[in-house]
C-alpha cells in the first residue's frame, strides 16, 4: 500500500507540474488538479490522455506583420496574411469536389500532399488510391497524412500497397496500446490537399463513399473549396507543419521544388486568408476567430455546423449579438450521428430562441457544412465544427473568403438549403417535456468530450 501511494504522488506531482507549465483558465487547472490528486493513478492517466498538451513548434512567419484586425490576429497565431490572387470555386457535394480533385492530382506534375481525417478503404478511397500509385510511379511526390482514429479502418494491405507503388503515408496521432498517449484525445479533423502549390483544397469532404452515395441519415451535404492561387501556399505550410510533427520529411534536390509556379498575374482578385488551430501557438485561434466575427456582425449572422457545442465565449457572443439586434440564423442537421451529442446540443437552443435567434432543422439529408457569415462581409468555410472538440482540440483548417462575389455565391447556397429545412419556435420548443429537458442538461455536461 505504502509503494503504490508514494507511486501515486509520483504520479501527480508530474502531471500537476505540467499542467502548471500551461495557460489554463483557473477553473478548468483547478478541476485537472482535483482530479489528479484525488482520484488515484486514474486521474492521472485521465489527464495524460485528454488534457495534456505537448508543447510544439509553431509555423514559422513569412511576412511581414500586418497593421491591425482580425488579419493581425491571424498573423500571430498561424502566420498567414490576407492573400489577394487566388481563383475560388465553391464545391457543394461529394461528387463535385471527388470529381475536382482527382482532375487535380492527374494534372500533378512535382507533388501531391493530403491531409484528412477518415481515408476510407472503400470504393472512392480505393479509387483515390489508384490515382495517387500511378502518379507516384511517374515520379511525382506523393504524401498522404491520415488521422490514425478517423481513419481506423483503413486496412494495412491498402497501405502497404501505397507504400510499395512509392506513395508516403503516415498516420497522425497513431495510438499504440497497452501505451498512453497524450495525444489521444487531439485528432487531425483537417480535409486539406495541396498540389504542386497551385491548386489546393480545404472544407468538409473526407474521402469516403459516404459522402458520395449518403447512408442512413440520407445525402450528405457539405462545402468545399478549390483554391487556385496565393493561399495555397498557406495550405502547403500548414501541411508540411503537421507531415514533419510525425516524423516525415520534405526533401528535394530542388529547394523551390514546393514553391509555386503560377504566375498572379494570371488570377483575379479574390482575397481570402486561411486560419487554422494545431497543438501550438494557434490552439485557440479558431475559437478567438469566430468569437471576434461574432462580435463585429452588424445585421446578419448565418451559421451551419453538423455539431453545435459552442464553448462558452461562442455561446455569449451569439446572444450578445442577439442583444444587439442581429438576426442570427442557426442550421443544423435534423438527425445526427452522435445520438448524445444531438441531446447536448438541444440544451443550447432554447436560451438562444428566447433571445430571438431562428433555428433550422436541415431535412434533405446530413448536414455536414461548417460555414459562418457576417453580414455580406466574411465566409469561413472549412473542416471545424462549432462545438469543444474542433475548437479546443483538433487540428483544423478554415477559409476565411472576402471576395464578393465569393461571399454572394456562398450565401446564395446557404439559402437554398434554408428552402429544405424546418424552423423551430419558440412554442414548439417550450412544450417539450421537462424529462427530455433534464435529459438535454444532463446531455450537456459531456459536451466538452463529444
Amino acid at each position: 500500500m505504502f509503494i503504490l501511494l508514494i507511486l501515486h504522488l509520483l504520479m501527480a506531482l508530474a502531471a500537476a507540474a505540467a499542467l502548471l507549465r500551461q495557460e489554463r483558465t483557473p477553473a478548468t487547472a483547478l478541476a485537472w488538479l482535483l482530479a489528479i490528486l484525488l482520484v488515484p493513478f486514474a486521474g492521472s492517466i485521465l489527464y495524460l490522455l485528454a488534457g495534456y498538451r505537448r508543447p510544439l513548434h509553431d509555423v514559422p512567419a513569412t511576412d511581414a506583420e500586418p497593421p491591425v484586425g482580425i488579419e493581425r490576429m491571424l498573423w500571430f497565431d498561424c502566420a498567414t496574411r490576407i492573400r489577394h490572387h487566388n481563383r475560388v470555386e465553391q464545391l457543394h457535394d461529394g461528387s463535385e469536389a471527388f470529381a475536382a480533385l482527382i482532375a487535380a492530382l492527374q494534372g500533378a506534375r512535382r507533388y501531391i500532399h493530403l491531409s484528412y481525417y477518415i481515408f476510407a478503404d472503400d470504393r472512392v478511397g480505393q479509387a483515390f488510391g489508384r490515382v495517387l500509385m500511378r502518379k507516384a510511379r511517374a515520379g511525382v511526390e506523393v504524401r498522404l497524412l491520415y488521422d490514425a482514429v478517423g481513419s481506423w479502418k483503413l486496412s494495412k494491405r491498402f497501405v502497404r500497397q501505397l507504400r510499395d507503388a512509392g506513395v508516403e503515408v503516415r498516420p497522425y496521432g497513431p495510438l499504440r496500446f497497452p501505451w498512453f498517449s497524450p495525444r489521444a484525445n487531439r485528432r487531425n479533423h483537417s480535409k486539406i490537399a495541396v498540389i504542386d502549390g497551385n491548386t489546393g483544397f480545404v472544407g468538409g469532404i473526407n474521402i469516403a463513399e459516404r459522402y458520395l452515395d449518403g447512408d442512413a441519415l440520407g445525402r450528405w451535404r457539405d462545402e468545399h473549396l478549390r483554391i487556385e492561387g496565393e493561399a495555397v501556399m498557406d495550405l502547403q505550410r500548414l501541411f508540411a507543419a503537421d507531415w514533419l510533427q510525425e516524423g516525415g520529411t520534405l526533401t528535394s534536390d530542388n529547394p523551390d521544388r514546393y514553391e509555386p509556379t503560377i504566375q498572379t498575374g494570371a488570377l483575379p482578385l479574390a482575397p481570402l486568408q486561411i486560419a487554422w488551430t494545431r497543438e501550438d501557438h494557434s490552439r485557440h485561434t479558431l475559437n478567438d476567430l469566430f468569437a471576434q466575427l461574432i462580435d463585429e456582425t452588424r445585421h446578419t449572422l448565418r451559421l451551419s455546423s453538423p455539431y453545435f457545442l459552442p464553448p462558452p465565449a461562442l455561446y455569449e457572443a451569439l446572444l450578445r449579438a442577439l442583444r444587439r439586434g442581429c438576426r442570427v440564423l442557426v442550421m443544423l442537421p435534423d438527425r445526427s450521428d452522435v445520438w448524445l451529442a444531438r441531446r447536448a446540443t438541444d440544451s443550447y437552443l432554447g436560451r438562444l430562441l428566447d433571445a430571438g435567434a431562428e433555428i433550422y432543422r436541415y431535412e434533405g439529408g446530413f448536414l455536414h457544412a461548417k460555414r459562418l457569415f457576417v453580414d455580406s462581409n466574411v465566409a469561413s468555410v472549412g473542416t471545424a465544427n462549432f462545438d469543444y472538440r474542433s475548437l479546443d482540440y483538433n487540428t483544423e483548417a478554415t477559409a476565411l473568403l472576402l471576395d464578393p462575389k465569393s461571399i454572394e455565391q456562398a450565401l446564395q447556397r446557404f439559402d437554398a438549403d434554408l428552402e429544405r429545412c424546418r424552423r423551430i419556435t419558440r412554442e414548439e420548443w417550450h412544450n417539450r417535456s421537462s424529462i427530455r429537458n433534464t435529459g438535454d442538461r444532463i446531455a450537456r455536461l459531456f459536451a466538452p468530450l463529444l
